[in-house]
């Protein structure tokens, strides 16, 4: 099999009809925005890696609208939950997109847990999710493995949200690391790029699809780079080259003085 190309797509926030705005945008544009770039770059067949905050309102309607989105443009995509979504909704209405907690594609294994608990935006892999991650490890003991979540597991240097982060990370660290061949940890919930490590893991947290996080910062702040996501390229030896592309012909601009959504 050739090498594996790997779109994520993050934090989309999408609301329960198409002219929903979250701080000065529309999520769905900027969404389908994104779609487009891809075709026209020529990477309109890789697979999407759809990593949570689907929904900003976890309304049935805005997974709908997603489910006809992804089937009218025949994507393959895999998908988990953030803090904004609702997995039952997700399951009962992305009827064409089943959950898959642990996929096989290739020489590589892809990990999709969900990071997400109830009423709090703070991040916990709960224990079942843990069993999960064993249970994955041991299904793809010989394949590359690229592990995904909605919260990023360490502190990145932005008070507010590093608050919001993974709270039992060393839990899953623990249980990743020992593993060779677990290759990179991608995460959203951030919406802003970081490419660095977790330990002996490469970290990648991507831009989200809608607005952006200004880095460093001490409280909720919204910077004004414009909708972005992350490609991946899964090599057969288990290397992993990536680049984050950010739509700077996008015509709808983010509130930069919203204090909170």
């Amino acid at each position: 099999m050739a090498s594996l190309p790997i779109i994520q797509i993050t934090d989309l926030h999408l609301g329960a009809t198409p002219d929903a705005v979250v701080a000065g945008i529309r999520p769905f544009d900027s969404f389908l925005a994104v779609l487009d770039a891809l075709d026209q770059a020529g990477h309109g067949g890789d697979l999407l890696l759809l990593s949570g905050d689907l929904s900003g309102d976890s309304s049935a309607g805005a997974y709908i609208m997603l489910n006809e989105i992804l089937k009218e443009r025949d994507k393959k995509a895999i998908w988990l939950p953030g803090n904004h979504d609702d997995v039952l909704l997700m399951e009962e209405y992305l009827v064409d997109f089943p959950l898959r907690s642990i996929s096989e594609i290739g020489n590589w294994g892809i990990l999709a847990l969900d990071s997400s608990q109830s009423g709090t935006p703070i991040g916990r892999i709960s224990d079942d999710q843990l069993q999960k991650v064993s249970e994955g490890l041991r299904q793809l003991s010989g394949k590359s493995i690229l592990v995904s979540m909605h919260h990023c597991p360490i502190a990145l240097g932005c008070q507010w949200l590093d608050q919001q982060r993974i709270t039992n990370s060393q839990d899953l660290y623990d249980l990743l690391s020992p593993h060779s061949n677990v290759k990179a940890v991608v995460t959203g919930h951030v919406h802003q790029q970081f490419d660095g490590l977790w330990g002996n893991i490469p970290l990648y947290t991507s831009p989200s699809s809608s607005i952006q996080f200004k880095p460093q910062s001490e409280n909720f702040s919204i910077s004004n780079q414009p909708p972005g996501y992350r490609r991946l390229t899964l090599e057969n030896d288990g290397s992993v080259s990536t680049e984050v592309k950010f739509l700077s012909d996008f015509n709808q601009h983010p509130d930069t003085k919203n204090t909170g959504y």
